[in-house]
């Protein structure tokens, strides 16, 4: 929190404006680097790069949320009409559709741009690119100046809760052990659903703590 000249508390904006840069860079090496090793037949190297862009973004969540997630902090931003709140979570937003954006075109790139072979490629790419969109158009939509409400808690539950279902089936059935086509999809998979769940789970400690619900 900061003050003004009049002594009066505020929440300062919150904006991924500054690191998009560094995210959509970030994105980028993970893509290549993921490109590369299924190009070689090297699962490590497709498995790491998944798993430092997660780091990247759940770090960056956290950075965004934690701050609101203090008594005095949470006491101020149900003040302000909860405009921090709705901050956070369009940053979250963004930060989910980062993910899947992500995931779409690591289908895309590795299954087109080296030997690796797998027929749903096209169709779950296609899956995550359309995730990405709505979740854009729901992020402008809380952008705009006018949109005083807050997502609602269900949305985020329901979102989080999809995303564990998937896990638990991934590993469930032990299809990351798998020598098939699908293995640097499934490396996707795991590593985008565990930065979803992790920006669901921040979500809703977001909401639950600095707006009372």
């Amino acid at each position: 929190m900061s003050i003004d000249p009049h002594g009066r508390s505020y929440a300062p904006g919150i904006s991924l404006r500054p690191l998009l840069p560094w995210l959509l860079l970030a994105s980028a090496l993970s893509i290549t680097m993921m490109v590369l090793g299924a190009g070689r037949g090297d699962q490590f190297l497709p498995s790491l790069a998944a798993g430092l862009l997660v780091a990247l973004v759940v770090g960056t969540g956290l950075g965004v949320n934690a701050p609101l997630w203090s008594k005095t902090t949470g006491v101020a931003a149900r003040q302000d009409g909860g405009v921090s709140v709705r901050e956070a979570l369009r940053c979250n937003v963004w930060l989910a559709a980062l993910v899947y954006a992500w995931g779409a075109s690591a289908l895309f790139a590795v299954y087109s741009l080296s030997d690796l072979a797998w027929r749903h490629s096209f169709q779950y790419g296609l899956g995550a690119a359309l995730f990405a969109a709505c979740l854009g158009v729901y992020g402008a939509r809380l952008d705009r100046r006018n949109n005083l409400s807050v997502p609602p808690l269900i949305l985020t539950a329901s979102h989080g809760l999809a995303a564990a279902g998937g896990l638990v089936y991934l590993i469930g059935t032990d299809k990351l052990a798998t020598t098939k086509g699908d293995w640097a999809a499934n490396e996707v998979f795991l590593w985008g659903g565990f930065a979803i769940i992790a920006l669901c789970l921040m979500s809703a400690v977001t909401q639950t703590r600095s707006t009372g619900s």
